[in-house]
C-alpha cells in the first residue's frame, strides 16, 4: 500500500483522531454562495433530475423564486447534496401527477414548491426589529456554513452571580467568565459603579437552547452584550462580530470569516467587525459580497464599543439593507 494516495473527506476535523489527521494533508474548501448554488441548480441539478425523471420533454421550468426557496427554507448546508434531493423531490411528485394523466405546473414558482413539498423546514435568521440594551449579534461557523446568533444579557439584583444557559460548550463558558472579568476591569472607563456586579445576578443567554454551541469566536460579542447592558447603551441591531476576547482586551483572529461574512449579509447585517489580524482572509470574500458589507477590522475591545454601541437611552431604528420576504409573498410584477 505504500503507492497507494488515500482521498477522505470530512465535514469538520473535530471528528477525526488526532494521530490520523496528522498523517494528512487537510485541503478546506469553503461553502457556496447562495448565487453560487442556484448557477449550479440552474445549470446542473435541475436538468439532470428533469431527466432521470422522465420529464424533459415536459416544458416544466424551475423559477428562480422556486430555487431560492429550496436554498432558504428547505435545506441547511455548505454544499448542494440535500438541494439536489429537494429538487428530486418535486420532480417526483411532477412525475406522479404525469403518470396519473394530470397536467402538472409547467412553470414552478415558489408558492408552487411550497404546495408541493409542506410547510419550510428552516426558518432564515433575520436582525432584531429594533435595537436592544444587552442583545448583541454574533457570527457562527458551523458545519453547514455560516450563521448568526443573539447573545442576550440581564441583569437582576443578587449577589454576583453569573449564569450561562443555552447548551454553551466548556470553551464559550470560558469566554464568557473572560468577557465578564474584562467587563469588570473597566469600570472606570465605562462610568458605572464597581459594586454593581456585586449587587446584581448576571444571567447570559444564547437561543436555540437545543443546538450545542462551541468556541472562543464569541469572546467580543459576549463582552459587547454585557458592556451594553452594565451601562445601558443599546447595540446597533445592523452589526454582527466575530473575535476572540482576550482578559487585556485584545481581539484575536478567528476562523470561518467567509462563512460568517455570508450569513451576516443574508440576515440584512450592514457592518461587520472583525479582528484586525483577519484582514487577510478579506481577500476570499466574493467583491460582492464586500461591496454589500462594510467591514471594521479591530485590535482592542474598545473599538468594538464606539463601533456597536449607541448612546445611552437611544432608541434610533438604524436604516438597514432589506431582507427579502419569502418570495411567495412578494408582490407579483405589474401585468
Amino acid at each position: 500500500l505504500s503507492k497507494v494516495m488515500f482521498v477522505t473527506t470530512a465535514n469538520v476535523l473535530d471528528t477525526i483522531p488526532a494521530a490520523l489527521q496528522d498523517r494528512m494533508e487537510v485541503i478546506e474548501f469553503s461553502g457556496y454562495l447562495e448565487e453560487e448554488k442556484l448557477e449550479i441548480c440552474q445549470q446542473f441539478l435541475v436538468p439532470r433530475q428533469l431527466t432521470r425523471h422522465g420529464l424533459q420533454e415536459a416544458g416544466i421550468k424551475f423559477e428562480e423564486d422556486a430555487l431560492k426557496t429550496l436554498i432558504r427554507l428547505y435545506t441547511r448546508e455548505a454544499g448542494v447534496r440535500n438541494l439536489e434531493r429537494e429538487i428530486a423531490n418535486v420532480c417526483r411528485k411532477l412525475a406522479r401527477m404525469v403518470a396519473e394523466g394530470k397536467k402538472p405546473h409547467r412553470r414552478l414558482t415558489a408558492r408552487r414548491v411550497v404546495e408541493l413539498l409542506g410547510p419550510q423546514r428552516y426558518t432564515q435568521e433575520i436582525l432584531q426589529e429594533q435595537d436592544e440594551v444587552g442583545v448583541a449579534t454574533g457570527a457562527a461557523w458551523t458545519m453547514t456554513g455560516g450563521d448568526i446568533l443573539f447573545i442576550e444579557v440581564n441583569l437582576m439584583p443578587g449577589k454576583g452571580h453569573l449564569t450561562l444557559t443555552g447548551q454553551l460548550g466548556d470553551v464559550m463558558q470560558e469566554s464568557a467568565q473572560a468577557a465578564l472579568t474584562y467587563t469588570r476591569s473597566q469600570c472606570e472607563a465605562l462610568g458605572i459603579d464597581e459594586s454593581l456586579f456585586e449587587k446584581h445576578d448576571i444571567h447570559i443567554h444564547i437561543p436555540e437552547g437545543a443546538v450545542p454551541k462551541d468556541g472562543p469566536s464569541a469572546g467580543v460579542t459576549l463582552a459587547t452584550a454585557l458592556i451594553s447592558a452594565v451601562t445601558e447603551r443599546p447595540i446597533r441591531r445592523d452589526v454582527a462580530m466575530t473575535g476572540e476576547l482576550t482578559l487585556r482586551g485584545r481581539v484575536l483572529p478567528v476562523g470561518g470569516i467567509r462563512e460568517k461574512a455570508l450569513a451576516a449579509r443574508r440576515a440584512g447585517v450592514t457592518t461587520f467587525i472583525l479582528p484586525r489580524q483577519n484582514e487577510t482572509d478579506l481577500e476570499l470574500i466574493p467583491k460582492k459580497l464586500r461591496q454589500d458589507l462594510e467591514f471594521v477590522l479591530v485590535s482592542r475591545m474598545h473599538e468594538v464599543v464606539d463601533a456597536a454601541l449607541l448612546p445611552k437611552a437611544t432608541a434610533v431604528k438604524l436604516p438597514r439593507r432589506p431582507v427579502p420576504s419569502p418570495p411567495w409573498q412578494a408582490t407579483p410584477p405589474p401585468s
